[in-house]
């Protein structure tokens, strides 16, 4: 008995240390993925504007890519971190949506450019999330290029091993064959249900 009782002081003792341990990256797990869940409608994003000049009357291909060097310039002297740039500079899905004599406007999600071919002015406007956020969206989708996917995968485990030792810890009336299965079978019961959503 006292051995089990050892067992279970030990299970319990490990739960709380790495619970404290795993406070931090649980917040910043749970706040991304708010921010990600709830992207296309745009929560938390900034507008940026920026103005360049670049030639007069430029073809669509030569006009990407002379936005990308004059920007991509602007940016460099302006000291702006890597993670912005490379969402500000990706106009993959850019398309031409108006055109006369004197403007083109060209807009993808989230951008739109003004390019007044008359005097070469350039105007884009682009929604992106604040650096202090970017940082926590990069962390939370982590490839294996980056240092933080080692940590995703032993946050991952320790997740693993609070959820299984919870099994174990409490005893009786509120342990987990009387009272905590439930609770498993009705999370599973959630998932299923939203997975069948969509």
């Amino acid at each position: 008995m006292k051995k089990k009782s050892n067992f279970s002081q030990k299970i319990r003792a490990l739960h709380r240390d790495l619970g404290y341990f795993t406070i931090g990256l649980t917040l910043v797990y749970a706040l991304s993925g708010i921010v990600l869940s709830g992207r296309a409608l745009g929560w938390l994003e900034q507008k940026y504007i920026l103005n360049t000049k670049i030639e007069k009357y430029l073809e669509e291909k030569e006009l990407k890519n002379k936005i990308n060097e004059a920007f991509n310039k602007q940016f460099l002297e302006k000291n702006i971190p890597n993670s912005l740039v490379q969402t500000a500079l990706d106009f993959k899905h850019l398309r031409k949506v108006k055109e006369n004599q004197e403007l083109s406007i060209y807009k993808t999600k989230g951008k739109v450019i003004l390019y007044e071919k008359e005097k070469g002015n350039i105007t884009y406007e682009f929604y992106s999330y604040p650096i202090y956020i970017k940082k926590f969206i990069i962390a939370h989708k982590a490839t294996h290029e980056k240092a933080w996917f080692y940590l995703a995968i032993l946050y991952s485990i320790i997740l693993i091993y609070l959820s299984i030792s919870a099994i174990f810890m409490i005893k009786g009336k509120y342990g987990f064959k009387r009272r905590g299965v439930y609770f498993m079978l009705g999370g599973i019961a959630t998932i299923v249900l939203f997975i069948s959503l969509g």
